[in-house]
């Protein structure tokens, strides 16, 4: 008699979410579509990290990074200022391959997972950095501009933010701050052409 009756219970519900929301049939990715995603990203991660490479060097020809404001806005991309919680795969990867042009050195906030003092090597401007595990699957990492001491001599910022990569976690941000772009208009946004 209870087991009728919660098979009857989960019938109805069933049907009534049905009703609501619409029946949706799940969609399973096969092996090899997987691999191809994989492929795909990997493709644009390298695209992506070779013209980070390229700017960051002509950055530093005759200035330095700091003096370029679209610099300053991927590197400060931070989900916690939205409330949202993802990863900017941009702010991650420019992050990490900017290190080389600054001197790291503890930070007295505690804020943070992790927290450091960034200075640039060049003209000495002062970062706040920080990384912070947010759960298993999204971790973000942010460079906040503390105290620039250049002159910013680079294109001003746009909104949306045209990424190439984007980002990827449990809530995204809206589309009027960051819009996904094909690659050439993320490397015109970039290389300020």
């Amino acid at each position: 008699m209870i087991k009728n009756r919660n098979l009857q219970y989960k019938q109805t519900t069933m049907r009534l979410l049905n009703l609501i929301f619409g029946k949706k049939e799940l969609k399973y990715l096969s092996e090899s579509d997987i691999e191809q995603s994989i492929s795909e990203f990997n493709s644009k991660y390298e695209k992506t990290k070779n013209i980070f490479l390229k700017v960051l060097k002509n950055y530093n020809s005759e200035y330095c990074q700091c003096a370029f404001p679209r610099f300053q806005q991927i590197i400060g991309i931070d989900c916690l200022k939205t409330g949202k919680s993802f990863k900017c795969w941009e702010t991650e990867l420019l992050i990490n391959l900017s290190k080389e042009y600054f001197t790291i050195e503890k930070s007295e906030l505690t804020d943070e997972c992790e927290n450091k003092i960034w200075r640039c090597k060049k003209c000495d401007s002062k970062y706040e950095y920080g990384w912070t595990d947010l759960s298993r699957l999204v971790e973000r990492q942010k460079l906040k501009l503390i105290n620039l001491k250049t002159k910013q001599i680079g294109e001003p910022i746009i909104t949306p933010i045209p990424l190439f990569l984007g980002v990827r976690g449990h809530s995204l941000t809206e589309k009027t701050e960051i819009i996904n772009v094909e690659f050439a208009e993320f490397e015109k946004y970039i290389t300020e052409k």
